[in-house]
């Protein structure tokens, strides 16, 4: 079976011999690089660096695999803390599991604080308890020193403002958690 690309290149030669009157074309060589001078002086050279494409100074990449070279370049660039974050808040469920999940909610992550929000107070008490434990978990997953503090927060309490005009006062009586 025939390759496009050398029947291609041959048909391209051919045409070119034809050209050329019979002979086949020559493969033409670079000329040489001229030395480098400093600002059109003679005689003072410059460092010579060599570069890319791009004009940056190449570097040679020596990788093993992707993830390391992706893992290098988020700490280089300090995004270790924001996607450690992003993990516990897209994989809360598989944290701290399904029943805890469906009564809690990750609100934020800032900085290495975790704020979590309870469907009830006694959900709140009960992972207040449980805080260390979740904290071992997230430092197995993430990494130590991501995430070091959970704020666990009861139900918020209805707003009883209503409208534009209010009086000051003690407000409702019950503490909603």
């Amino acid at each position: 079976m025939a390759d496009p690309v050398d029947d291609a290149f041959e048909n391209m030669r051919k045409a070119a011999a034809q050209r050329n009157g019979g002979k086949p074309p020559v493969a033409r060589k670079t000329p040489p690089a001229k030395k480098a001078t400093g600002a059109g002086y003679p005689g003072i050279r410059r460092r010579g660096i060599p570069s890319a494409m791009d004009g940056r100074r190449r570097r040679p990449l020596e990788v093993s695999n992707v993830g390391s070279l992706i893992g290098g370049e988020i700490r280089r660039r300090g995004w270790s803390q924001g996607i450690a974050g992003g993990w516990v808040y897209g994989n809360w469920d598989e944290l701290v599991g399904e029943k805890i999940a469906q009564h809690t909610r990750v609100e934020m992550v800032k900085d290495k604080t975790v704020f979590i929000t309870c469907d009830s107070t006694a959900w709140a008490t009960n992972l207040r308890m449980m805080q260390r434990q979740i904290l071992q978990a997230i430092a197995e997953k993430v990494g130590p020193n991501m995430i070091v503090e959970l704020k666990i927060f009861g139900p918020k309490a209805p707003s009883w403002r209503k409208g534009p005009l209010h009086v000051k006062g003690r407000g409702p009586r019950d503490t909603y958690g």
